[in-house]
């Protein structure tokens, strides 16, 4: 059934009509089903805040893979990032059920609309808002996140999915959740100016750099859940490609077991469209434009660096395996190896990438398997609770 909305006084009602046939004026009409009330979000007014920021979900595209505004309104906790942020339902028109009577979906919580209980739970709610049944799912945030131009560095862009160590013997626990690690440089072969982990980043493009063949989308979210997705899918040499929607022409964004099953139907997180099919199974990911765009030196090579860490008996180490970056627009190669902190009390006396590691047993650390190592600590992390 339809959703009518009709603003009076500064507010919008919203009524569930039907289309009937009037054997009178042999033609069809539209009647009022039902009140639903007014449309409010899924928080009073007064709570709710505008911020510079992204949010997004775990395991959900959210449709701020490609956000087409910066202010985002919400309820946001009062620190720069972390996991409470309330958002109010976004639900539009999304097709038609095969018995020709609408569907609509929340492209703010993933998920569809206007199931008997939804409409139910609606008409009876006390502020009459109309909520989705994920209105109340806490999500993560980052205010005014890390926003990065590719212009402004000539010596390169890194982007990784940082993940938790492999081995860990320091006192410095592993990072709670995958994050999003960048180095920049803004002059070739020159100093890093960033070199750090971030939840989630911004790549904007310019009019001198379109960063997407929509030329509209000047911006694209690398939050963790697209970084782990996209690296996973890497590692295992699995088909990638930028599937735009056919109604909304967003691009569309593969999580969770999505993204590592490769397929042809494809579901648009941003209209709840599903009649999206790619001409061959892929993951669909925007950061693949953002790589053919972008992307400098394709090569890897192997450290020809090697460390005995039984020279190290009275310190302590960090180790993973270096993965492939996701986006990576230096003239460098990127280098393939096992990365090693070496902390000498409180002093980091070692932080390079090695071709050949020596455990304090005097066997030889296999950079697969201390991958596989990291990858198992990403699946028994658990989203954070509020």
């Amino acid at each position: 059934m339809p959703i009518k909305r009709v603003v009076k006084n500064n507010a919008t009602y919203l009524y569930l009509t039907e289309e009937v046939y009037d054997p009178e004026k042999k033609r069809g009409k539209t009647v009022v089903k039902k009140t639903l009330g007014v449309e409010e979000p899924a928080a009073p007014l007064n709570s709710m805040t505008e911020e510079f920021a992204v949010v997004w979900a775990e395991n959900r595209t959210l449709g701020n893979a490609v956000p087409f505004s910066d202010r985002v309104t919400g309820q946001f906790p009062p620190e720069n990032n972390g996991h409470g942020v309330i958002l109010p339902c976004d639900i539009v028109e999304c097709g038609k059920f095969r018995n020709g009577k609408l569907r609509w979906w929340c492209r703010t919580h993933q998920v569809h609309w206007g199931t008997k209980a939804d409409i139910q739970q609606a008409s009876e709610s006390e502020e009459g808002a109309i909520r989705c049944s994920n209105a109340t799912q806490p999500m993560n945030y980052v205010k005014n996140p890390l926003i990065l131009n590719p212009d402004d560095y000539a010596g390169g862009i890194g982007i990784w999915a940082a993940l938790p160590t492999a081995i860990n013997t320091t006192v410095y626990p592993d990072l709670a959740n995958v994050e999003v690690h960048v180095h920049v440089r803004p002059e070739p072969r020159g100093k890093k100016t960033i070199d750090a982990n971030f939840p989630a980043i911004v790549i904007r493009s310019t009019d001198h750099t379109p960063l997407f063949a929509n030329v509209s989308i000047k911006r694209v979210v690398i939050a963790s859940p697209s970084a782990l997705a996209y690296l996973e899918a890497l590692i295992n040499n699995l088909p990638l490609g930028t599937l735009y929607c056919n109604r909304c022409n967003h691009p569309h964004l593969d999580l969770g077991d999505f993204a590592k099953n490769p397929h042809k139907k494809h579901f648009c997180g941003n209209c709840g469209s599903d009649s999206n099919w790619s001409s061959e199974a892929i993951v669909s990911s925007p950061i693949k434009e953002l790589a053919d765009k972008l992307n400098g030196n394709l090569m890897f090579v192997r450290s020809d660096r090697k460390l005995d860490l039984r020279d190290y008996a009275d310190c302590q180490f960090k180790i993973w395996a270096s993965t492939p970056a996701i986006l990576w627009t230096s003239e460098l190669s990127q280098e393939i190896g096992i990365h090693v902190h070496v902390y000498r009390s409180d002093k980091k006396i070692i932080d390079n990438t090695f071709g050949d590691v020596t455990w304090t047993d005097g066997t030889k650390l296999e950079r697969e398997n201390l991958l596989s190592q990291m990858l198992q600590k990403c699946r028994q992390q658990k989203a954070p609770s509020v």
